[in-house]
Parts: C-alpha cells; sequence; structure tokens
C-alpha cells in the first residue's frame, strides 16, 4: 500500500486518542460499581445489603467524573506552546504521556478522595495536550490526498479506547467482588498498559517534515516527507511537494509567531473561530452526558443495573467503534461539512425523540416505600418506552460517530497557518474541553428537567447546522499550503502581501542570476 508507512504512524501516534477514551468510557460503569461508591461517599450500604445514596451524590459524581476534564483545560491550552519549546511535535506528545501515566498511577492508589481528585487532575493535563498535540502532528505527517481518512483514526482510537473500558469494565463487574476496592484500583490500573506503550512507540515514530523544515534540517524532512507518501526521495513528485512546502515555511519563517491577539482577528479569526465552534458544538450535542453516564441513564430508563453496565453499555461503546468506519473512507470523498450537516440531523432527532419516549416512561412510574419515582416491573408500556428510549440513545452514537466525533478533531489539525498552528490546536482542544467539564458536571443535575433535559441538546444540534453552513467552509482535497485560499485570500495582511513580495522578488532575481550564468550553446 502506497500510504501504508503514513498510515502506520498516524495510528500508532493515535494511540493517544486511546488513552482518551479509556478514561472518558471508564467512570461510566465505575460510578456505579458499589465498592467505590461507598469509598467515595456516593452511597452508603443500607440493612438489607443494597446501596442508599448519600445527600452528596449528586455534586460528589460530578466532580469525580469533572475534575479530570479541569485538568484537561490547562493540558489543551499548553499545547501552543510545548509543540514549540519541548522541540517537536513528537516531544509534546512524550511529555503529555508522562503527566497522563502519573495521572493514572496516583488514581489507581487513591487512599482517598483527595488524592483521587489530584490524579484526575494531573491525568487530565496530559489527556488535554494529547488532544490538540495528536491531530496536529497526524495532519502535519499526513499525505494530502488521504489527510481526512489518516485524521479520523484519532477519533477512531478514541472511541476504541471507550469500547475497550466498558468491556474490561463489564468483565470486571461480572468476576470480581464488588465490594471489594480491588475491583476499581484494577479498572484505573489497566490504563497504565496502553501510555507505556505509547511512550515507547514515540521512540521510534518521525518528527513531522514540517516542523524539520522550520527547523532548517531540510535533508531528514525530506526523506520523511518521501517515505510517508510512498515516493523515491528522488522523483519529481517529492521534488515538487518538498519546494512548495519549504516555499510556504520560509514565508512563515520571516514572520513573528501567530500572538493570541492575531489568533482574534483577521487573517487567522475564522479559521480559530470555526475551530472553538466545532468543539463547543460537539460537546453541547451532550455526547459525553451519555459517554460518562449512560449506564445511569440506562438504569433510569428501567433497565436493570446488571445488563446497563454489562451488555447495553458494551454494545453502545461496539457502535460507536463500527460507525466511526465509514467516516474513514467518506471524509475525503464527500467532504467535512456533508458529514457535518448528515450527522447532525441525526443526533437532532434522537434527542427530540428521547423527550418523547423518556416523557411517555416516566409517566409510567409508580412511588416505592421511600417516596421515590422507580420504574414499573409490571408495566408493559414502560417498558417499551424504556427500550425506545435505549434505541434513540444508539441512534444518537450512531449519529455522532461518523460526523462530529471525528470531523472536528481533523478540522482543527489542517485549517491553520504553520506560525499558528499549535496555538490554533489549543484553541481547538480547550474549547472541547471547557464545554465537556460544563456538561459533565451539571448533567447530573439537569435530572429535574424530566424528559426535557433531552430538549437542551436538541436545540443545540440544530444549531450547529447554522453555524456549519456559515463559519466552517469545506477543506476536502485542499493541501495545508492551500487553506489560506479556502478561508479567502482577501484576508492577508498588509504585512504578509509585503514579506510575500519581497521573497517573489528575491526569487526571481536568484533565478535571472542563474540564468545569465549559463553559458551559451
Amino acid at each position: 500500500m502506497k500510504h501504508g508507512y503514513a498510515a502506520g504512524v498516524a495510528l500508532t501516534c493515535a494511540f493517544g486518542g486511546f488513552l482518551f477514551g479509556y478514561e472518558q468510557g471508564i467512570m461510566n460503569q465505575v460510578l456505579n460499581m458499589d465498592a467505590y461508591r461507598v469509598f467515595f461517599t456516593l452511597s452508603t450500604y443500607k440493612a438489607d445489603g443494597t446501596l442508599a445514596n448519600t445527600g452528596n451524590a449528586n455534586d460528589t459524581s460530578g466532580w469525580l467524573t469533572s475534575i479530570f476534564l479541569l485538568g484537561c483545560i490547562p493540558g489543551a491550552f499548553s499545547v501552543s506552546y510545548v509543540s514549540e519549546y519541548l522541540n517537536g511535535r513528537k516531544n509534546a506528545i512524550f511529555g503529555a504521556s508522562i503527566f497522563f501515566l502519573i495521572g493514572a498511577i496516583i488514581q489507581t492508589a487513591a487512599n482517598g478522595v483527595s488524592m483521587f481528585y489530584a490524579g484526575r487532575f494531573i491525568g487530565g493535563m496530559g489527556t488535554g495536550c494529547l488532544t490538540g498535540a495528536v491531530p496536529l502532528y497526524i495532519a502535519e505527517c499526513a499525505p494530502t490526498v488521504i489527510r481526512g481518512r489518516i485524521g479520523t483514526l484519532w477519533q477512531f482510537m478514541i472511541v476504541t479506547g471507550i469500547m475497550v473500558s466498558n468491556i474490561i469494565n463489564a468483565i470486571l463487574i461480572s468476576v470480581m467482588d464488588q465490594r471489594s476496592d480491588s475491583i476499581w484500583r484494577v479498572a484505573f490500573g489497566i490504563q497504565i498498559l496502553p501510555v507505556l506503550f505509547l511512550i515507547a512507540a514515540l521512540f521510534v515514530l518521525p518528527e513531522t517534515p514540517r516542523f524539520l523544515l522550520s527547523k532548517g534540517k531540510d535533508a531528514e524532512a525530506k526523506k520523511i516527507m518521501a517515505r510517508l507518501n510512498g515516493e523515491d526521495i528522488d522523483s519529481k513528485w517529492v521534488a515538487r511537494e518538498f519546494a512548495e512546502v519549504k516555499e510556504n515555511i520560509e514565508l512563515e519563517r520571516h514572520m513573528p509567531k501567530a500572538s493570541w491577539y492575531e489568533m482574534v482577528t483577521l487573517p487567522i479569526r475564522p479559521r480559530s473561530f470555526a475551530s472553538f465552534g466545532l468543539l463547543l458544538f460537539q460537546q453541547m450535542s451532550g455526547v459525553n452526558a451519555i459517554n460518562y453516564y449512560s449506564s445511569s441513564l440506562f438504569i433510569g430508563m428501567g433497565i436493570s443495573k446488571d445488563l446497563s453496565t454489562k451488555l447495553i453499555t458494551v454494545l453502545q461503546s461496539v457502535l460507536k467503534v463500527i460507525f466511526t468506519g465509514p467516516a474513514i473512507y467518506a471524509i475525503d470523498k464527500v467532504g467535512r461539512r456533508f458529514l457535518l450537516f448528515v450527522g447532525g440531523a441525526g443526533m437532532t432527532i434522537a434527542c427530540w425523540s428521547l423527550v418523547l419516549w423518556v416523557g411517555l416512561f416516566n409517566a409510567t412510574q409508580i412511588t416505592n416505600a421511600s417516596g421515590a419515582l422507580v420504574a414499573d416491573p409490571d408495566s408493559v408500556k414502560g417498558k417499551a418506552f424504556g427500550a425506545m428510549g435505549v434505541l434513540c440513545i444508539y441512534f444518537f452514537i450512531i449519529s455522532f460517530a461518523f460526523s462530529w466525533g471525528p470531523v472536528c478533531w481533523v478540522y482543527i489539525g489542517e485549517t491553520f497557518p504553520l506560525r499558528a498552528r499549535g496555538k490554533g490546536a489549543a484553541i481547538g482542544a480547550t474549547s472541547n474541553w471547557i464545554f465537556n467539564f460544563i456538561v459533565v458536571k451539571f448533567w447530573p443535575y439537569a435530572g429535574g428537567l424530566g424528559s426535557w433535559q433531552y430538549a437542551i441538546f436538541g436545540v443545540t444540534t440544530l444549531l450547529s447546522h447554522v453555524f456549519v453552513y456559515f463559519f466552517v467552509p469545506e477543506t476536502k482535497g485542499k493541501s495545508l499550503e492551500e487553506m489560506d485560499e479556502v478561508f479567502g485570500y482577501a484576508a492577508i495582511t498588509e504585512e504578509e502581501r509585503k514579506i510575500m513580495a519581497e521573497m517573489k522578488a528575491k526569487k526571481e532575481a536568484v533565478e535571472l542570476a542563474k540564468a545569465d550564468a549559463k553559458p551559451e550553446a
């Protein structure tokens, strides 16, 4: 396969997404493990051996989950600095992996809630950095013709990580004592293995050609560029591509690194706005309310705890993996915008359908001895409505998996010029974690709205269509050096025009001198 090496490099590096996914998926079932709930005072044992929630259950469960996301925010923001000052995209990924490893060890060994919070926050810092650094690395390594396809590997590894964590947790719930703290410590400890694999792999992965060129390492950059594109180093294609990328980088080298002020002014502002908004709407779709709390949602719809934390949650994560696959092949054929529109429509339909079916299910509930509303075990209608609610969640997951999941990460890695690429990746990743935190922290309180809690996401997924239509131009088939054309040459600053004119004049003068120096035939 011509681009086999490039795909292998991207897949290996995308293992950072596996770590991200494992951390996302792990809390879904762990939050319903008896030993975990008692250890962190979410529940206490009643006389009959069953659990009763404590008064602080919602608040504590929100923090146990979201403190990780708070750590992701500074981690994501740091991408703009570590990708430059750690001397390369690869070193940025290495540093992020070390933070993730430390966080995983602390969570596994936690002797109380404070230590667990610290581990979650530190692990979050590493994950946040990975979400900016890895898509950036992949975009700069990927051949133009398959950049979208390769870029979706990041999301594919995220959903694979979620699936693996769900399967492992289901196995642990089946074979281990749920009253022993060992069960949740093993669940958190397993994530140490994949991060060690990523750290080891970084010693053999190449640095990106564009970064090497920016540091004047032309020979090494040309060699890696040829190998990534499946071409001979002396081929005309490599010579032409190398010259084009080098010329673009030479232009950017004469200009200072983009400041944060430049990121919110022309010509870069449209790209920053598109990246920030895409990740905002990705998170406000409600996908992580499902990723972190779907086991609880299923239990709330009358499904047994055993079935919810095993089969139904695992099937949900399997669907994510299966339906991320089509995006790998479609993104470079039908384009980014088409997938965003179609997937967004599916999510909108799923959210409003949940309002209907969950509302009908809630109407069949009965009051138990404690005065709380619970599912009526004898209600055939209730079971049917609950099952429809589960199917709606599955439909939402399918719609997200082939569209907003992979496309957003591809987009933020490919749209910015080299001098702003680190900050651009930071903007998208930071937006992701800010709104991820908001959704995950406050979702436990949304239960008070009943079925109308899903209307929140029904509105935001509907608004996402408007945003994409007006602010997200198509990038299919465009090289990283052609993004100025995508977002409009009219936005180029006077300083850039002046530098470009000077470089063009210098190049023409050199070519003219060479022509004059040639001996006459």
